[in-house]
């Protein structure tokens, strides 16, 4: 490489009408400037890899130092994520169960405003009232609603049934509705539908499932 280097001056500075001493001398600065500036170059690539190699161990350092920081961050988000659901969940149920408290005491009111005979219509409907069962909601007003119509009842006594045989969801969903509709089927269903998000989808879904668990044979 020099010696290409020494032909390729020399036969630029003979170009350049160069000849003798002067000429040698000429070659000589141009293979000293580019040895200096080969030298430079590989002092600045030097200079550059140990900063980078310094730079990537003040990182590496940092992230070493920072890691227990941020998982102790992590681990505090996720403690108030769960606190503040529990919290929720909690003031949901309390709510639920004020409301359950507070139309138990309007069906007692009721009761002691309303005659019921001990052989009429609720007390018979009462006896013959399923279970209350979530999974099974839409099934269970199927088979309330023709009790109510078998009986002939009246919306007080609707009302006074339903209050008496739901319960979670669907007798606070039951709650949320005026005195007045309270025995009125439309509007029942329609809040109980809302609670449970029952659609027809969901209704076929757990038909079918129900069908796989029977026994057909």
């Amino acid at each position: 490489m020099a010696t290409d280097n020494y032909r390729a001056f020399m036969d630029l500075g003979k170009e350049a009408g160069l000849m003798g001493p002067e000429l040698t001398k000429w070659v000589k600065e141009q293979l000293d400037d580019l040895a200096k500036q080969k030298k430079e170059e590989r002092l600045e690539r030097w200079n550059y890899e140990v900063e980078q190699r310094r730079y990537e161990e003040e990182k590496r350092r940092y992230e070493v130092e920072q890691r227990p920081l941020e998982d102790a961050r992590e681990e505090q988000r996720r403690q108030q994520e769960l606190a503040l659901k529990e919290s929720s969940q909690a003031l949901k149920k309390s709510e639920l169960a004020l409301k359950e408290k507070e139309l138990e005491l309007e069906i007692q009111q009721a009761s002691n405003t309303t005659p019921v005979a001990p052989n009429g219509p609720i007390s018979s409907i009462n006896s013959l009232v399923p279970k209350w069962i979530e999974e099974e909601s839409e099934a269970w007003l199927e088979e309330i609603e023709a009790l109510f119509e078998n009986y002939n009842t009246i919306e007080i006594e609707r009302a006074l049934v339903l209050a008496k045989n739901m319960e979670g969801k669907a007798k606070a969903a039951l709650s949320s509705l005026e005195k007045s509709q309270r025995g009125d089927m439309l509007e029942v269903r329609r809040v109980i539908t809302k609670a449970y998000e029952i659609t027809p989808e969901n209704w076929r879904q757990q038909f079918r499932g129900l069908a796989k668990e029977v026994n057909w044979s």
